[in-house]
């Protein structure tokens, strides 16, 4: 089981804009906005937590507030504590499509 998939770009070295994301994630993937970078997605009667990050070129979280960046090179989302392998494969569907569509790599982490 794992705990949350990143999907980020080659070496954290480029970024998608903040409106962009959120368009994305609002318009396209029917997510529902809890605060800046932070959403929600209803699957098989769980909520998954995804949220966009700006990190450094290690990884590592660069900010602590969203409000002092306007570009995310990471994407974490996180899974529920009761899911199961349906449920993981709902999720790692909806992280390809994201990959898929800013050309980022996925990164399962236990």
């Amino acid at each position: 089981m794992y705990d949350y998939i990143s999907i980020h770009s080659d070496k954290f070295a480029s970024f998608i804009k903040t409106d962009v994301i959120g368009n994305f994630l609002i318009l396209n993937m029917n997510c529902t906005k809890l605060s800046t970078l932070v959403f929600t997605k209803e699957l098989s009667g769980s909520s998954i937590i995804i949220r966009g990050i700006n990190a450094n070129l290690q990884g590592n979280y660069a900010y602590d507030s969203a409000d002092e960046f306007t570009g995310i090179n990471l994407i974490e989302i996180e899974f529920p504590d009761n899911s199961d392998g349906a449920l993981e494969d709902e999720i790692l569907k909806i992280a390809q499509k994201i990959s898929n569509e800013f050309l980022w790599k996925i990164d399962l982490r236990e």
